[in-house]
């Protein structure tokens, strides 16, 4: 896997944006909207590289909406954490920037079963799944 280095001039507290596809959301009753992404939503990607997320402050600053980053994901979700927690479980946060978003970042180390966890429970909804059909049993 390749790995990046830390880049402090991303403070702890901004909030970084990962797109959840419909296949990590997962039916708990005790979650806003009655689901919450898995923890496999928080991995790295199949063909090893690292996980990509959306620095919140860089969009902003352009004056940029967030949905920008679900353009072409439609029934997505996005969860957000700040740039401490991925820290928090020794992560590195590196900007990455694309040629059509300059707000991309990919955050870099192991991610564990328990580290995927925390990022589970300590993401929040920023924009929350579709509604759920009454056929939905995930």
């Amino acid at each position: 896997m390749v790995e990046f280095p830390d880049d402090p001039a991303v403070g702890d507290s901004v909030q970084l944006l990962r797109r959840i596809p419909p296949l990590h959301f997962v039916r708990d009753e005790n979650s806003a909207g009655g689901r919450r992404p898995s923890s496999a939503a928080f991995d790295d990607d199949t063909d090893g590289q690292p996980m990509s997320v959306y620095r919140r402050d860089v969009i902003d600053v352009e004056g940029g909406d967030i949905s920008r980053v679900m353009v072409g994901h439609d029934g997505y979700a996005l969860a957000g954490l700040t740039a401490g927690h991925f820290r928090m479980r020794d992560q590195t946060v590196h900007p990455d920037p694309l040629p059509n978003e300059s707000a991309h970042t990919v955050i870099c180390g192991v991610k564990t079963e328990s580290t995927r966890r925390f990022f589970r429970k300590n993401s929040v909804w920023v924009i929350p799944p579709p509604a759920v059909a009454s056929a939905d049993t995930r």
